[in-house]
């Protein structure tokens, strides 16, 4: 495999449960993880642009493209 579809492959959600045994966590253990990650996210997203003082379209350029894209939980 190519290191640059290596990279891209390895940040989709099912990647990181294939390999959560490796790291002895069920893949239940896994997904609650990932529910938690992103409801931080999800929920702090707002003040964490404000504090870093983004403007609407950095802000709109960033959400689901570098965070939480679509791509990732595919």
């Amino acid at each position: 495999m190519k290191p640059s579809l290596l990279l891209r492959e390895s940040s989709k959600l099912t990647t990181c449960l294939q390999a959560a045994h490796n790291f002895l966590l069920a893949e239940a253990d896994a997904r609650a993880i990932f529910a938690t990650l992103t409801a931080a996210i999800e929920k702090h997203w707002q003040t964490v642009c404000d504090e870093a003082q983004l403007s609407e379209i950095d802000k709109r350029l960033l959400w689901r493209r570098q965070f939480l894209n679509p791509y990732s939980i595919s």
